[in-house]
């Protein structure tokens, strides 16, 4: 989560819940699961071809 922050370090930064990384026209928000050791990721953007770039690149900096 530490890197996503880095890596959108222009972005609204929220710690409510995880991690919540907010720009005008798109948002994500990821968190450790409470059930399973894993991590969910949130992604909403304002077109599809956005969501999945923004997806794309956070998948990249979570996977390292």
């Amino acid at each position: 989560m530490q890197h996503l922050q880095e890596h959108f370090n222009d972005a609204k930064i929220d710690h409510l819940d995880g991690v919540t990384i907010e720009y005008p026209d798109w948002w994500l928000n990821v968190r450790k699961s409470n059930t399973e050791p894993l991590l969910r990721l949130n992604l909403e953007g304002d077109t599809l071809p956005l969501m999945e770039q923004h997806r794309d690149e956070a998948l990249a900096v979570i996977r390292g």
